[in-house]
C-alpha cells in the first residue's frame, strides 16, 4: 500500500542494543578513540526502519559518563547497569542486557531484525535462540581484535569497526586540534617529528600512527609543510 503523504518505506523494522561499555573501552583501550555514535546511528537508519536504539553501561566512572550527553543525541532508552553499592562488573551489563533481548521477543514480534553490539561470547545463545528458534534477522556489531570467536561462529551476519576510514578521520582531527591549540603561541613552532611526538603522547597513541595520519595529512593538502631556516643565537 502506497503512503499518499510520503514515499513507501520497505526497510525491515529493528531493535537495537548496545552494550556501550564494551564499546567504549574497546575503543578507548585499543585505538585511542571514543565512539561517533551520531555517525553510526544514520547508518543503521539508511538500511533499517529503527524502533528503538537502547543503550547499556555502567556510567559510573567519570569517562564513560561523560558519553552520556552525545548517546542522548541518539536514543532516550538508556540503561544504567551500575550501583550505587557495586564495583563495576562487566557481567551485571551483559545480564540486563540479555534480560531486555529476551523480553523483547513477546514484547515486540512486529520486528523482524535485530541489531546487537556485543563481542563478548555470553551472547551466543541468544543470538542462536534469535536466529533458530525466532526466526530473526540477527546483526551484530563488534570491534576488531576484540570479537569473540564462540560468537562468529554463531553470527550469520557480523560487521567489525571501526573502519578505516573512522580511523582516519579520528587521528587526522587530533592532529588538527593540536595545531588549532598551539596557532596562537608564539614559543611553539610545530615540527614534523615534534608534532608526532605531542600528538601520540597527549591521545596515548603509539608514534607510527600519528606519523601515517600526518603524512595523509600532507599528502591531501590540509598541512603544509616547509624547510625553515633557524638562527643561531651567538
Amino acid at each position: 500500500m502506497l503512503n499518499i503523504f510520503g514515499t513507501r518505506n520497505n526497510k525491515k523494522k529493528a531493535l537495537v542494543f548496545v552494550d556501550y561499555e564494551y564499546w567504549f573501552y574497546s575503543y578507548k583501550n585499543k585505538y585511542g578513540i571514543r565512539p561517533n555514535v551520531s555517525a553510526w546511528r544514520k547508518e543503521l537508519e539508511q538500511k533499517f526502519q529503527i524502533v528503538d536504539i537502547m543503550i547499556f553501561a555502567d556510567f559510573s566512572s567519570p569517562s564513560i559518563g561523560e558519553e552520556l550527553a552525545n548517546l542522548r543525541g541518539i536514543t532516550n532508552t538508556i540503561i544504567e547497569t551500575g550501583t550505587a553499592t557495586q564495583v563495576r562488573k562487566k557481567d551485571m551489563t551483559d545480564f540486563v542486557m540479555l534480560d531486555y533481548i529476551y523480553q523483547s521477543v513477546y514484547d515486540r514480534s512486529d520486528v523482524g531484525t535485530y541489531v546487537i553490539f556485543t563481542g563478548d561470547g555470553h551472547f551466543q545463545s541468544v543470538v542462536k535462540y534469535l536466529d533458530q528458534k525466532c526466526k530473526k534477522n540477527v546483526v551484530v556489531y563488534g570491534v576488531d581484535s576484540t570479537f569473540s570467536n564462540r560468537l562468529k561462529i554463531v553470527a550469520k551476519s557480523v560487521e567489525l569497526l571501526p573502519t578505516k576510514q573512522e580511523l582516519d578521520e579520528c587521528y587526522s582531527k587530533m592532529i588538527l586540534r593540536y595545531f588549532s591549540r598551539i596557532n596562537n603561541k608564539r614559543n611553539i613552532m610545530p615540527t614534523f617529528w615534534g608534532t608526532i611526538e605531542a600528538v601520540a603522547k597527549f591521545n596515548s597513541l603509539p608514534e607510527d600512527t600519528v606519523k601515517a595520519s600526518l603524512l595523509r595529512l600532507i599528502a591531501n593538502g590540509y598541512v603544509s609543510q616547509r624547510d625553515v631556516k633557524l638562527n643561531k643565537d651567538n
